[in-house]
């Protein structure tokens, strides 16, 4: 009897911890941890995996809190497409509406939508009780820097700006209201009328030079050669210089299209640098504070 009274005893002993670590086990899948996971991950910058984990929480808990993560996290990674979709997903009757609004704008403007970003800027800015028009009305004008589209009066834009940015609004505004860029032909002249010439207007000075000294020099050559009857030699330098100072005249126009390219590289490159600086793209609440 006391045998088995004891067996009794041990099997007890040894389910019933087995019970209640199951039940533990499932509780880390229950969907309030797999959010406080998924906000650990979030404040860890860890935002592919929090991306996930959000999703996971989201299939059977709807939350706009969460929805509005998923854009931050995705914007976050550079995944501006899907961060607009979830933006725009987010209900007009959240209290991150707005806010998502905003973020849906920063998401247009990272891919590159300057058109439709001032379309769904101007349909907000028609709805008085949106919050952040301010914020919005800066990257707004921003958007015609990046953009062909014509610029606004110029005292319109730096209207808009603080009073300790404007300088640097000016000088973008001056740059592309008048790109300071080489004209194609003018090199191509140039160079026609003195070989090397218009690699020097496109700023490649050492072409420029070494272009001068071998078309004079194959020009120098050929008539050194006919002048004493080589007439082969005489031709054939003639010949290299034709090609070289046709050459040249070539090399100079496309210098141009060059050198207007890198001016462009190096504007755009300044205006995200100054976006990044000034903090243009970062989200107005802290949810890791």
């Amino acid at each position: 009897m006391n045998k088995i009274f004891f067996l009794v005893v041990i099997i007890c002993t040894v389910s019933f911890p087995q019970v209640n670590n199951s039940s533990k086990s499932m509780d880390l899948f229950s969907p309030i941890n797999v959010k406080k996971f998924a906000d650990y991950l979030f404040c860890q910058r860890d935002y592919l995996r929090a991306s996930d984990e959000y999703e996971k929480y989201l299939l059977n808990n709807y939350n706009d809190t969460v929805a509005f993560k998923i854009g931050i996290a995705n914007m976050k990674m550079g995944n501006f497409d899907i961060a607009s979709k979830k933006f725009s997903a987010v209900s007009p009757k959240s209290v991150f509406y707005d806010l998502s609004k905003l973020e849906h704008l920063k998401a247009n403007f990272r891919i590159g939508n300057f058109y439709d970003y001032r379309n769904l800027y101007e349909d907000l800015n028609l709805n008085q009780d949106f919050k952040y028009t301010f914020e919005a009305r800066e990257l707004y004008n921003f958007s015609y820097f990046f953009s062909d589209a014509s610029l606004p009066p110029r005292n319109k834009i730096l209207s808009e700006f603080p009073q300790n940015e404007q300088p640097q609004i000016n000088q973008f505004y001056d740059w592309k209201s008048s790109p300071p860029y080489k004209s194609p032909l003018t090199a191509a002249i140039l160079s026609t009328v003195v070989p090397g010439l218009g690699k020097i207007y496109t700023q490649e000075y050492s072409d420029g030079v070494f272009a001068f000294i071998t078309v004079g020099l194959l020009g120098y050559l050929a008539y050194a050669n006919f002048h004493a009857n080589h007439n082969f030699r005489g031709w054939l330098f003639s010949a290299l210089g034709t090609g070289f100072y046709g050459g040249n005249i070539y090399g100079s126009a496309a210098s141009a299209q060059i050198y207007n390219a890198k001016i462009s590289f190096q504007f755009f490159d300044d205006l995200k640098k100054y976006l990044e600086e000034h903090n243009y793209f970062i989200p107005l609440i802290n949810f890791c504070k």
